[in-house]
């Protein structure tokens, strides 16, 4: 007589915006996952999206995607409220499925399935605890990534590990890039984790406080280009700001230019370095200082648009003539 395999089977209640690249491959791998009974999706409220993807030109709709799977929807406008805590009860789960969730889930929340709520979270935990880490991990240039899975605490970012998967970035990594690649893992993470969930079998790794860091949300400023630094730290705000909202500079003419790509000069433009933010149209390309060295202007935005950046375009020049050096952009 052959033996008999029992496959335990996980109630789970998704939790995601409602326009996560994230949560949408997760709905999925749920939905269709033979050890997971998803009982609900919890997102955000009508008419508020994440900025993280509202520029994408691809969008999804995680609640329409749940709809036509027949999944319910449930989408408070506070999700810690005595009325939602209520009907998240109800739900008997056994485990709450985290994945870009932009509400602060407390205590009591986190108390409701039967036996803990996981997160997944786009950085080598504990290190770039908090928001957009792929911003910021693009700004320092690390050549090291991971994303996360841990069970939560009232904590930000602050429970123990539950698996975890390291990547390896070349450091030219754009932010675009990195978040995309940080979501393909995390999809990976998660189809890898369901069974230790189901048999309980996983295991809790405390996080070392001691190399915690915590970032918060990149404001405007720090999307600001500031040509006193060196040609490296220009090139990582600009690959940070990259698709959107975009690296930018103030014009000479108090316009603001966002800049989507640049380049080392090398040896295209063998000029004398002068000030920062000085440009050189060379007649190969249009140039800019850095503290150290030149930088070559690649692409801009453009009516919303990404364009090359030609020697001659008017709009950047504004007057430059061939070899002529001008101060364009405006020092922070």
């Amino acid at each position: 007589m052959g033996l008999i395999t029992v496959t335990r089977v996980i109630r789970v209640v998704l939790f995601s915006e409602v326009n996560s690249k994230l949560g949408s491959p997760f709905l999925r791998l749920l939905q269709e996952h033979p050890q997971v009974e998803l009982a609900a999706f919890v997102t955000s409220p009508p008419g508020k999206l994440c900025s993280y993807f509202v520029d994408d030109p691809q969008q999804v709709d995680v609640a329409a995607q749940a709809e036509k799977l027949n999944v319910r929807v449930f989408r408070p406008e506070k999700v810690n409220s005595p009325q939602s805590l209520a009907y998240l009860r109800q739900l008997h789960a056994d485990y709450f499925i985290v994945g870009n969730f932009q509400q602060i889930m407390k205590k009591e929340l986190l108390e409701i399935p039967a036996v803990t709520s996981v997160n997944f979270h786009p950085s080598p935990l504990p290190r770039y605890a908090g928001l957009a880490p792929f911003y910021w991990m693009v700004r320092n240039g690390e050549q090291f990534g991971a994303v996360s899975a841990i069970e939560m605490t009232p904590g930000i970012d602050a429970g123990p590990l539950l698996m975890q998967k390291p990547m390896y970035l070349t450091g030219q990594e754009t932010a675009l890039k990195l978040r995309t690649a940080q979501e393909h893992l995390n999809v990976k993470m998660l189809s890898e984790l369901i069974p230790q969930l189901a048999d309980q079998s996983f295991v809790r790794t405390p996080q070392d406080e001691s190399i915690r860091s915590y970032f918060g949300r990149p404001t405007d400023n720090d999307y600001r280009i500031d040509f006193t630094q060196n040609s490296e730290t220009v090139c990582r705000v600009v690959r940070a700001g990259y698709r959107h909202p975009g690296a930018f500079t103030i014009g000479a003419d108090g316009e603001r230019l966002v800049v989507l790509s640049v380049g080392m000069a090398g040896r295209v433009c063998r000029a004398p370095l002068e000030r920062p933010g000085t440009v050189r149209n060379s007649g190969t390309g249009l140039f800019v200082a850095a503290s150290d060295e030149w930088l070559r202007l690649v692409s801009v935005e453009r009516n919303g648009q990404e364009v090359l950046v030609v020697d001659d375009d008017p709009s950047l020049t504004h007057g430059v003539v061939l070899g002529e050096p001008k101060s364009m952009f405006a020092i922070a």
